[in-house]
């Protein structure tokens, strides 16, 4: 999105992670499991990240990626 605004840039990448919430779900694990393994010290903080009110840092998006054994675009950034 070369030119674009930040405010463009917020609208495509600060919604909801569905597909994030789907691979968390078939592992059954919980949002306070996943704020552990991203080092966020409440699971609401994750929360608000998964629910695209807060952008992942891209350490997190590897460390996430890295757990489900997939690209880190194929979870955050493909539909």
């Amino acid at each position: 999105m070369q030119g674009a605004t930040k405010e463009e840039l917020r609208n495509e990448f600060l919604k909801p992670k569905v597909k994030l919430e789907r691979f968390r779900k078939e592992q059954h694990w919980t949002t306070a499991y996943m704020a552990t393994m991203i080092g966020l010290k409440d699971r609401r903080q994750y929360e608000l990240k998964e629910r695209g009110e807060y952008p992942f840092n891209d350490y997190e998006m590897l460390i996430i990626a890295n757990a489900f054994h997939k690209q880190v675009q194929d979870i955050f950034f493909k539909d």
